[in-house]
């Protein structure tokens, strides 16, 4: 279970790299637009860190995503 776990948060991680370069931005400006620091996305797309539930909800409702687009490629 914790491995399944663990590849989700990959998957969310990865997901959210895709929106940001799909939006063209660079890690400094999509983490102002969500108010974290560039530190937070580079540790997120680095999958050193997880998101909280609260972070995903508010990218989802910033970029117009169903929070569980983000858990499926």
């Amino acid at each position: 279970m914790q491995v399944y776990i663990s590849e989700k948060y990959k998957l969310i991680n990865k997901n959210i790299k895709k929106l940001r370069i799909k939006e063209k931005l660079s890690q400094e400006k999509f983490a102002e637009s969500i108010g974290c620091s560039r530190e937070y996305i580079s540790r997120l797309e680095n999958n050193k860190e997880k998101i909280g539930l609260s972070m995903l909800l508010k990218i989802s409702f910033i970029y117009s995503k169903t929070p569980e687009s983000f858990f499926y490629n």
